[in-house]
């Protein structure tokens, strides 16, 4: 009798420890709250256009180019003006040119100032693009320690399954070897804890009083 049941307690060791590999190998795929947030940055980062500086909409460069036409047009009535002083009238051709060339000036202000707008607008876009990353990197990393812990709170559980499992061994083990050993008539919480029926007990008891008839007076 104590060697079938031995024979039962290795083969429901076994099948615990294989439905442990199994609940394991089966875990579901891992989702997150951020698995969305990196759909979306990834996208926005690999269809990002290319850098391309527009000046028209550049609000930048429509401030300097709104200013340096407003002082232009200024600068250019002013010398048409004192040039027409000085040859007695608005349309000589020296009060023309003498506006035209100032207005050129300014003109030529905001020609200058062109690369720095430029290279304004580019470390825009570069500091968005870093932005962009920067963003994904976060997410990515919040996905991945919800991840570990969703992993941890798995591992933990097995872990308390397995100890529970071992705790249950070890009390079968001491109920079964008590009852086998002195005819020992357990309460029914103790072959709960141990996992043992009712009816192997009175087996295993059964046993132990063929086998030691004195035994039976006493018990």
């Amino acid at each position: 009798m104590s060697g079938n049941q031995d024979e039962r307690r290795r083969a429901a060791y076994a099948d615990t420890m294989e439905a442990l590999r199994m609940a394991e190998s089966a875990l579901p795929d891992f989702t997150s709250d951020y698995d969305g947030q990196i759909a979306s940055l990834y996208e926005k980062i690999v269809n990002r256009p290319a850098f391309r500086y527009d000046p028209v909409a550049d609000p930048l460069y429509r401030y300097y180019r709104d200013e340096m036409l407003t002082e232009g047009g200024r600068a250019m009535r002013d010398g048409m003006g004192q040039a027409a002083a000085l040859t007695g009238g608005y349309g000589s051709s020296y009060a023309e040119n003498a506006g035209r060339q100032q207005y050129g000036l300014y003109l030529e202000k905001l020609g200058q100032v062109m690369p720095e707008l430029y290279q304004a607008a580019y470390e825009r876009y570069r500091d968005e693009g870093n932005a962009l990353y920067r963003s994904l990197n976060t997410a990515k990393g919040l996905a991945e320690s919800a991840y570990a812990r969703r992993n941890e709170r798995f591992e933990q559980a097995s872990r308390l399954e397995q100890q529970q499992y071992e705790r249950g061994e070890k009390s079968y083990d001491k109920l079964v070897s008590l009852i086998a050993q002195t005819g020992y008539q357990p309460e029914d919480k103790e072959l709960e804890a141990a996992g043992l029926s009712r009816a192997q007990a009175e087996a295993l008891r059964s046993a132990y009083l063929l086998q030691n008839p004195l035994a039976a007076a006493i018990l």
